[in-house]
């Protein structure tokens, strides 16, 4: 339901709470919940991380991570948030991406069949609101009248960008590029615990760590 039904059902007394949803709806719930001290479990979003180091195999991670970022244009609770790739790598994986993105939608993606809209006005405006002062690698078109945003990749967006605060929930893939594993960890950190993590590498060591 929309918010007006959420607020009735918090208010009322139940034995057990499942919420999936957004970090901000569901610190709401788990103060409704605590009213009753009722248990409860809440399988929130975030900013999912999708890390390419300098082994991986580009072109099966340009092709994987495509698919899983704009399969129903984004909006989905796991999709890959942003991608931290090594520094050596970036120019490749981004040739390699428009590749591969050509051969999931074509030349036009707005006229494929295979990609979708955006699911209301409320959130077509709030990535359109991302997008604003970001350079862009690929795509970056909209169309309100059909709440159409292209498969977008950005090119590194700052930490404190309003794109890199929020989850993205869209067809906009932020690319930040990184020099070695401290900085890595850094920037990763920078951001609450996801609800998905994935990495393309060749060396189980780092696989691991």
């Amino acid at each position: 339901g929309e918010a007006s039904v959420a607020q009735e059902l918090l208010a009322q007394r139940w034995d057990y709470i499942f919420f999936t949803g957004s970090n901000s709806i569901g610190k709401i719930v788990a103060k409704a919940a605590a009213e009753y001290i009722t248990p409860s479990t809440l399988e929130l979003g975030g900013k999912s991380p999708c890390v390419i180091d300098e082994s991986a195999n580009i072109k099966i991670a340009a092709r994987r991570v495509l698919w899983g970022k704009f399969l129903n244009a984004g909006q989905t609770c796991i999709s890959p948030d942003y991608v931290l790739i090594h520094q050596s790598v970036k120019d490749k994986f981004t040739e390699q991406f428009c590749k591969e993105l050509a051969n999931f939608y074509g030349d036009n993606p707005k006229s494929s069949n295979d990609f979708a809209r955006i699911i209301n006005d409320k959130n077509f405006n709030r990535l359109a609101k991302l997008l604003e002062g970001q350079t862009v690698l690929v795509g970056g078109d909209i169309d309100p009248a059909e709440r159409y945003i292209s498969p977008t990749l950005l090119d590194e967006p700052a930490d404190d960008s309003l794109v890199m605060q929020e989850e993205i929930f869209g067809p906009i893939l932020p690319v930040i590029s990184y020099k070695n594993t401290e900085e890595l960890h850094q920037k990763i950190s920078i951001h609450g615990k996801p609800l998905a993590f994935y990495i393309f590498s060749s060396k189980k060591r780092f696989i691991k760590q």
